[in-house]
């Protein structure tokens, strides 16, 4: 970071700061290209003037490439004869003068190519170097100031606004310069040829370079209005995405869409403003260009005229001129670059920049065990107070013993809440102190506070990730063993990261602290985590989660024969415990009556990511099968009839009434398409196509134990396995990759664990089939040591963005089982399990309190912040909070509390 730890004020500043070696070297490759350049305007004067123009006799040769400069009066006059140069003819001539220009075209393009993949490198570093300044610093905001931004803001800031300064970086030196050498090249070229006609050349551009980036100040302007207002409108955006329950439940939606449209329309006013004036602005500078080719013409064509100027000189001329605009357009451009990435930066700088930022010191990576807590935590004359002052927490002293279990009871914001979330840092005191083990916490390293205090709250954010990598979150303090050789590219990626100046980029190290979770290394772990779901009672639910769930493209192979032999074992235990009633195995060569219609017309399942809404029945060969074995009629005619009846039954009844939870081979938004379906299909005679298919679609979803309308007999059936034979005999790429088909054999990859095993479903016309087959299911898959893979398979289940595809207990569950499992010295709980009932939080409690021994840690203080008071007894002490006052202590809590020294 800069000096001071504050971001360099102008962009110049930093991108010098960061790339000066990389700047100097873009120079010394500019200067070598400059004397190139200058020659491929100089070429075509001698072409023109030499073999075209030129007075030469029959068979006359002349000297090409002779170099005899002469020396200086100082260095003893006279020439010196370095190269006496080819002799050519007038053709020989004209092709070598030509070749050479060709070849310095060439070697300028080359340089070009050089520079722009050069500058486009260095510019991506830079751009990776700012966002990784950026996110630091975000990591190091004081607490307080995230109560005062939003995360789409920040998110936009760094990802979108940082966005141009990895172009302008390669070219925030580079570019001028090489512009203004061209420029200034042409223009020497010219004085050279003519003082006049470079007079006016020099006179045009000098007020292109006065006058456009003085007409570009404005655009400063607005384009830091332009940029505030769309953060803005991003963190807005953001915001309604959050509050969807709240617009949903008060119908403010209708005005989120006119708020939006007012920021909107404010954004297209400044937008508006700048195009005008910065096309006004080209305009004028378009106008500027055009002028000079008119003076060249006249004045150099009366020069050539009067005999001031040859014709090859004025040929030079123009056409140096014709290269002049191109770098004086590019310059303006780069200069109305420079405007928006400087206006950009600007912005950026102002909500990076504070002077409060956590020293990065207290953050430094250590791999080094932080030393345990062994004589407590002494909380002196501690206040806490909101941003206005007012206090959350009045002055409140006490100590925390290690080993003991401490109660903190009171109404919510009561003051134990903030208690709480001091004792981790998450508020910053207005008053006092808390010490650990003497030292003040004010001053203690992350890596103390992240490995020596674990915490959980009822609404602490998680992250998308799997399960086992939120549990894991807690122990990923530093890379915990060395890397092995790397290969070339991890080599070089490494490389670019420290040019980069990501000081993080470390090799794909082991991040898991073992020893914090009280294991030897990666094969006790799973264990490990099973204890800890355990003792919060998670286990069954991610179990349920691997079971439930696809298998893993990344399944073992020993794993696919074991599930194979949990099915053969799961139908013996059913005949072993006489429940073959309450179960009915798929069989390629009868109809499954508890699996759906299409289920067991392809005999397989159906993929929804692969029909992306392209239903099954408009597929070639379905269409085909079904025609061939007379289930077109059959399945439209039956679609029909299920539509006729639900909607006869349900079709007046809102959406919203719990009896439509009950229909679903149809959704509430489905009643009035098919309702419109079946009036247009009424009477005889051929039906529009895309009913059809709508009505077969239904039918694709009929059980008839479940859905009992009667409509599936005998016949359908028959036909049903006809068109099943077929689809065995030959199943089509088309269809091929919409279903996944069931094998006895061998293993179904869209089905989920559960149903591989199975490889059948339950008949629930019993009501106690579902609870005993799950029995004989769990025990199974104990014999046949499965339920360690389930485990596993569910500790990779993804949460979702914001662990929204868990529960709010699971979520609170998972939260707690991450604090417990880096064994803290210090467990601080803020009302974890908010979300649970009273008895499933006490039984929790006493799990984690008994806990302690288990986990070896017995001698670990537990701060827990409860949410019903008489839950209290589970502890050695309590302490009551009202008020932001610690009114009722006990007798040891009651006892003075002095500094530690």
């Amino acid at each position: 970071m800069a000096t001071g730890d504050q971001l360099d004020e102008s962009i110049f500043g930093y991108v010098w700061r960061h790339t000066k070696r990389q700047q100097l070297w873009l120079f010394f490759v500019l200067a070598l290209s400059l004397p190139l350049y200058y020659l491929t305007l100089d070429l075509p004067k001698r072409i023109v003037n030499g073999p075209i123009q030129g007075e030469w006799a029959a068979g006359e040769t002349q000297p090409v490439f002779r170099w005899t400069p002469t020396l200086p009066d100082f260095l003893g006059g006279g020439t010196l004869n370095l190269f006496p140069g080819l002799e050519l003819d007038r053709f020989g001539t004209l092709v070598a003068l030509s070749l050479t220009f060709l070849f310095f075209v060439v070697v300028n393009g080359l340089f070009k190519f050089y520079l722009s993949n050069y500058k486009g490198q260095l510019g991506e570093r830079l751009l990776r170097r700012l966002r990784y300044d950026l996110v630091d610093r975000v990591l190091r905001f004081p607490t307080g100031r995230f109560k005062q931004v939003r995360g789409p803001e920040i998110a936009s800031m760094v990802k979108d606004e940082t966005e141009p300064v990895g172009g302008f970086g390669g070219s925030a030196f580079a570019d001028p310069a090489l512009l203004l050498s061209q420029a200034a090249t042409a223009l020497l070229f010219i004085f050279l040829q003519n003082v006049w006609l470079g007079g006016v050349a020099g006179a045009v551009v000098l007020i292109q370079l006065i006058i456009i980036p003085r007409m570009r100040r404005r655009l400063v302007v607005l384009a830091r209005a332009r940029q505030l207002t769309a953060r803005l409108l991003s963190g807005r955006i953001g915001e309604i995405v959050d509050s969807i329950p709240s617009i949903r439940v008060n119908d403010t939606s209708s005005w989120e869409r006119a708020e939006i449209g007012g920021r909107l329309g404010r954004i297209l006013q400044i937008r508006t403003d700048f195009f005008r004036w910065k096309f006004m602005v080209n305009f004028i500078n378009n106008l500027l260009a055009q002028t000079t080719p008119f003076i060249f013409y006249l004045v150099g064509g009366y020069f050539v005229i009067v005999g001031r100027l040859d014709i090859g000189q004025l040929v030079a001329v123009i056409a140096a001129y014709k290269d002049l605009p191109a770098p004086l357009k590019e310059l303006i451009a780069w200069d109305q670059f420079r405007v928006d990435v400087q206006s950009k930066y600007a912005q950026i700088t102002e909500q990076f920049t504070m002077p409060d930022l956590i020293d990065p010191e207290r953050q430094k990576l250590s791999q080094e065990s932080p030393p345990h807590i062994e004589e407590g935590i002494a909380v002196v004359s501690l206040r806490i107070a909101d941003e206005g002052g007012n206090d959350l927490l009045e002055p409140t002293s006490l100590r925390l013993a290690p080993g003991e279990a401490v109660a903190a009871v009171g109404p919510v914001s009561g003051g134990g809440e903030y208690l709480a979330d001091a004792l981790v840092r998450l508020v910053e005191p207005a008053g006092g102190r808390i010490s650990i083990d003497g030292r003040s916490l004010d001053h203690l390293p992350d890596s103390f506070v992240g490995r020596r205090i674990g915490y959980s709250s009822s609404g602490l954010y998680l992250a998308q990730m799997s399960v086992r990598d939120a549990l894991l979150y807690g122990l990923r303090h530093a890379p915990m063993t060395r890397a092995g050789r790397t290969d070339g590219a991890e080599t070089e990626r490494l490389a670019e990261a420290w040019r980069s100046g990501d000081a993080s980029a470390i090799p794909p190290d082991d991040w898991i602290d073992y020893a914090a979770a009280g294991v030897e290394g990666q094969g006790q772990l799973s264990a490990r985590l099973a204890e800890i779901l355990d003792i919060v009672d998670l286990r069954i639910d991610i179990a349920r989660f691997g079971l439930r769930n696809r298998l893993p493209a990344d399944l073992p192979e020993a794993i696919a024969p074991r599930v194979l032999a949990a099915r053969d074992r799961f139908r013996e235990r059913l005949a072993e415990g006489g429940d073959e009633d309450y179960f009915e195995t798929f069989d390629p060569e009868r109809y499954s009556d508890y699996a759906t219609l299409v289920e067991n017309l392809v005999f397989g399942i159906p993929l929804p990511e692969a029909l992306m809404g392209n239903s099954l029945a408009e597929r070639p060969q379905m269409r085909e099968v079904l025609r061939q074995t007379g289930l077109d009629a059959m399945l439209f005619e039956m679609g029909r009839q299920i539509a006729e009846t639900l909607i006869e039954i349900f079709g007046d009844l809102s959406p919203d009434n719990p009896l439509m939870d009950s229909v679903d081979l149809m959704s509430p938004d489905e009643v009035d398409d098919y309702r419109t379906a079946l009036r247009r299909t009424a009477g005889e005679g051929p039906h529009p196509g895309k009913y059809r298919r709508a009505f077969q679609e239904l039918a694709f979803g009929y059980v008839e134990p479940r859905h009992r309308l009667g409509l599936l007999d005998d016949r359908i059936k028959a036909a049903v396995l006809a068109a099943r034979a077929r689809f065995r005999e030959k199943l089509e790429p088309d269809l091929a990759q919409a279903v996944s088909v069931h094998s006895p054999t061998a293993l179904n990859p869209a089905a989920s664990f559960q149903d591989n095993v199975l490889f059948g479903r339950v008949v629930d016309r019993y009501a106690e089939a579902a609870a005993r087959i799950n029995e004989v299911l769990v025990a199974t898959l104990y014999d046949t040591g499965l339920a360690e893979v389930v485990f596993e398979i569910g500790l990779d289940f993804d949460v979702g963005s914001g662990a929204k595809r868990l529960s709010g207990v699971q979520q609170q569950k998972l939260a707690l089982a991450r604090a417990l499992l880096k064994r803290p010295d210090l467990l601080v709980l803020n009302r974890p399990l908010s979300a649970l009932d009273g008895d499933s939080q006490q039984a929790t409690i006493a799990r984690v309190l008994a806990s302690r021994e288990a986990l070896g840690v017995p001698r670990q203080t537990v701060f827990w912040v409860l949410s019903h008071a008489d839950h209290a007894r589970f502890f050695d002490r309590t302490l009551e909070f009202r008020d932001g006052r610690m009114t009722m202590i006990d007798e040891r809590a009651a006892q003075p509390v002095d500094e530690p020294a």
